[in-house]
């Protein structure tokens, strides 16, 4: 899998997202997944660690995969708690480990094709308990639709076109010294991405927009979450 995100990205983005979202997301795992139930949690996609390191400090036993080994190195600076381990995402039902939990976070999915995405979930499928969880935390499809722009100037400075096409968002960034990300990424409907995790063989438990389970996902909403179990 390529490495799509540089560092520069996650010093340009990652780091730079509001404390605020970052409290939202661990209030939303935690209330879902309390770590006095599910303790070992795995993320998929974790970067440099903004919310696999606060996870551990709640007391999760947190295990965080990334394909970039740089970034991986970064998250163990700034967040030692977790054990990181540089693995290609499709590859995580190799794993000789078994979960509570397992969430993927600001669409860190959707990489390659459908078909990878469904090898992927079924890994994750393959290594949560019984009774465990899988937490998606994806872009909605219409939202972006709604607000694709060409070269607009981020307020952190760099120039980011988006558009979606075909089912994939795609992102080119330039940043002020020349740099240039290429970051492409499959985006689901709901109902898509359930009708792909029961392939996987998970079972629907909730769908919530911004962890909240009062909102309803669409195309108002930037992001929204689905919570699965995988059936004992």
């Amino acid at each position: 899998m390529l490495q799509m995100y540089s560092l520069q990205w996650f010093d340009t983005f990652a780091a730079t997202v509001p404390e605020s979202a970052t409290q939202a997301d661990l209030v939303g795992i935690t209330s879902i997944c309390p770590p006095d139930r599910f303790p070992r949690l795995l993320e998929l996609g974790c970067g440099s660690g903004r919310v696999a390191g606060p996870l551990a400090n709640l007391g999760y036993q947190v295990v965080g995969i990334d394909v970039n080994p740089e970034v991986l190195r970064v998250a163990h600076n700034l967040s030692p708690g977790p054990q990181y381990i540089a693995l290609d995402q499709r590859h995580v039902g190799r794993m000789n480990w078994q979960f509570d939990a397992a969430v993927i976070l600001w669409n860190s999915l959707g990489f390659v094709d459908r078909e990878t995405d469904l090898e992927t979930l079924a890994g994750q499928a393959h290594v949560l308990r019984p009774g465990g969880k899988l937490l998606l935390d994806l872009y909605h499809p219409g939202w972006l639709e709604q607000h694709q722009h060409r070269e607009v100037r981020d307020p952190r400075g760099a120039v980011v076109s988006r558009w979606l096409e075909n089912g994939r968002c795609y992102h080119e960034i330039r940043y002020p010294d020349g740099g240039l990300d290429q970051i492409e990424f499959n985006v689901y409907l709901p109902e898509e991405m359930q009708a792909l995790a029961a392939q996987a063989g998970m079972q629907l438990e909730s769908e919530l927009v911004w962890w909240s389970p009062d909102l309803k996902s669409s195309s108002k909403q930037a992001r929204y979450q689905l919570v699965y179990t995988r059936p004992k």
